[in-house]
């Protein structure tokens, strides 16, 4: 009987042990979403989704990058991080008090709204924002353009053009992309400053990221029955080293858009057939 007893008392025990187990601990919570679900999403709808769930100390960061908004929204978030840990999965457990990051874009403001969504605890760059008090985009945009454009005078003589330099119509008008003169041109004029008409003919995100850039440029028109010159690449560029000038700057840009380019040579790359150029200004005709 004794022994009998001590066996029911032992499974009784081990019962217990195995149900305060499988308890969950009240403290650790779940996420419903992975990093990369949860990048593109509004910041402010994945803040809510948070703290429903029980998370209470998120924080937001602010990429003040935005100039028109037609790839990347107001408010989407650019990256997620929970105690650092920036590549998680969806249900992964994590404490409720775990210091979680959001990095979301937005538009430059004359006073930064830090705060985004009611109660939440927020970081912005500590640039000054007195440099930007005041000034649209585009009066942003026209002095960065009017200060590379300064810069890029001071250090060259002249702006190599059709008209003043027969080497580089020479290179704007070739039918081989990989034709040695472009090569040639490249490195004899590595560091000078050029300028023709030409357009955008591909323009894709660099990488993982969302406002950075590979642009492809082609000479002359867009749609234009005949194709000269080399490829031409803006690499890893925001919209806003693009540097955009003109009487009426649109909405969006992208492919075929018609540009008069100043840009700076860097160098001809020809395993891919690129010519890469870094931009000055770009003026919308």
């Amino acid at each position: 009987m004794n022994k009998f007893l001590l066996v029911l008392f032992l499974i009784i025990t081990f019962a217990s042990i195995s149900a305060c187990s499988n308890e969950e601990n009240p403290d650790v919570l779940k996420v419903s979403k992975s990093s990369d679900e949860i990048s593109g999403e509004n910041y402010k709808t994945v803040i809510s989704e948070l703290e429903k769930t029980g998370f209470n100390n998120v924080e937001t960061k602010v990429l003040d990058d935005l100039i028109t908004g037609w790839l990347t929204q107001d408010g989407e978030i650019e990256e997620i991080e929970i105690n650092g840990n920036k590549n998680f999965s969806a249900n992964d457990r994590f404490p409720k008090d775990s210091k979680i990051v959001i990095t979301y874009h937005t538009f430059p403001s004359e006073e930064s709204d830090a705060g985004g969504a009611d109660g939440e605890n927020s970081k912005v760059d500590d640039r000054s924002s007195s440099d930007k008090a005041e000034k649209s985009v585009s009066e942003i945009t026209d002095e960065k353009s009017s200060e590379n454009v300064d810069a890029s005078l001071k250090s060259n003589e002249d702006i190599l053009t059709l008209e003043n330099n027969e080497e580089l119509e020479a290179v704007l008008t070739v039918n081989d992309t990989n034709d040695p003169i472009v090569s040639e041109f490249a490195k004899k004029y590595s560091g000078r400053t050029i300028e023709f008409d030409g357009y955008i003919a591909n323009m894709m995100p660099h990488g993982k990221y969302k406002t950075r850039y590979d642009i492809l440029i082609n000479t002359g028109d867009y749609g234009e029955t005949t194709y000269d010159g080399p490829d031409f690449k803006f690499e890893d560029v925001n919209i806003f080293d693009l540097n955009l000038t003109g009487a009426e700057i649109p909405e969006t840009i992208g492919l075929g858009q018609n540009l008069r380019i100043t840009a700076v040579v860097e160098e001809y790359d020809e395993n891919p057939g690129l010519f890469f150029l870094n931009p000055i200004s770009s003026e919308i005709r």
